[in-house]
């Protein structure tokens, strides 16, 4: 890919993959932000599962990886809420976006159908140990409609997130490269990293790698993880981001 970002770009290689790391917001922007998601519309929250040793968690905006099954209750959510958390979060948006045109270089857009990207919180109770998620690669470009019917048309896929509020022991993202020669479908296997989250600082991937939540300490409680995640395809000489 052709880049022209202006901002200092950190590369992390491991096992033939990497990931990188751009520092994008203040600390006092994340502070504006973590307001802005205590602010956010009660509509736009979706409640998710409290799971013991996992913690509670609910998503701003709804995510396709949770409406595979829904497909028409997904673009409906998109739909409704959209322009409404676009503006709520527009310094986050914008920054992300500016980042991404300036890299690449290509405009990025949204579309109605599908979800602009959105936030995960996790709240952690008390004091503990808390797991992650599970290995897998998101590949939503593979999932939504409007995207499997352009699929041959997709010339490159991002994924990023960027963490606004950590518990305080930390938590961060686990990958792993695939091993080399390995039969089609599977993933992983190869060299393990965990990236540790920074508020703030945006981490991103320009392939679908193996990955998963890292677990979370947390030392006090009420603390919480706070991450604005999304995905993007390359389609038309254009970014469409979504989640």
């Amino acid at each position: 890919m052709t880049t022209m970002d202006t901002r200092p770009v950190e590369e992390i290689r491991f096992g033939g993959a990497r990931v990188f790391a751009a520092d994008l917001f203040s600390p006092a922007e994340v502070d504006q932000v973590r307001a802005a998601v205590d602010a956010a519309p009660a509509g736009l929250w979706h409640e998710g599962t409290r799971t013991p040793g996992v913690g509670g968690m609910a998503t701003i905006g709804e995510p396709l990886y949770r409406s595979r099954g829904r497909l028409g209750h997904y673009a409906a959510c998109a739909r409704a809420e959209n322009r409404v958390l676009y503006r709520h979060f527009r310094l986050v948006h914008e920054r992300v976006a500016t980042f991404f045109e300036q890299r690449y270089g290509l405009p990025v857009v949204y579309a109605d159908e599908l979800a602009v990207p959105g936030f995960h919180v996790f709240g952690f109770d008390a004091p503990g140990e808390y797991a992650g998620g599970g290995w897998h690669v998101d590949a939503l470009e593979t999932q939504a409609p409007s995207l499997i019917e352009r699929g041959a048309d997709i010339t490159a896929v991002v994924t990023f997130t960027v963490p606004f509020e950590l518990p305080d022991g930390g938590s961060g993202l686990d990958l792993e490269a695939d091993v080399p020669g390995a039969p089609p479908g599977r993933r992983g296997g190869g060299e393990p990293i965990t990236v540790p989250y920074r508020t703030g600082t945006m981490v991103f991937a320009e392939s679908e790698l193996w990955h998963r939540i890292s677990g979370s300490r947390c030392l006090t409680p009420g603390r919480r993880r706070v991450t604005y995640q999304g995905h993007g395809v390359r389609l038309d000489g254009r970014w469409i981001f979504f989640w």
